[in-house]
C-alpha cells in the first residue's frame, strides 16, 4: 500500500511533505532543531515532532562517532 504524504506546516510557516522536509531538516543546526520541536510540541503537530526528533536523533549519533 502506498504512503500517501500530507504537507506538514514548520514553524516559519513552510508546507512541505515528508521528503522535502526531511532534506529542510538535514540543513538546520542542533539549535534549529530543538526550536522546531519546541513549535511542534506547541502546535501538537505529532507527525512534525517525529520528523523532528528523528533527525535530531540523527544528528546526535553523527556528532558522537566524530
Amino acid at each position: 500500500m502506498k504512503q500517501i504524504n500530507f504537507p506538514i506546516k514548520t514553524s516559519k510557516g513552510l508546507l512541505l511533505d515528508n521528503n522535502e522536509m526531511i532534506n529542510y531538516f538535514t540543513k538546520l543546526s542542533i539549535q534549529e532543531l530543538i526550536n522546531e520541536l519546541d513549535y511542534s510540541r506547541a502546535s501538537k503537530n505529532h507527525d512534525l515532532e517525529s520528523l523532528v526528533m528523528s533527525e535530531y536523533y540523527r544528528k546526535q549519533n553523527t556528532q558522537k562517532s566524530l
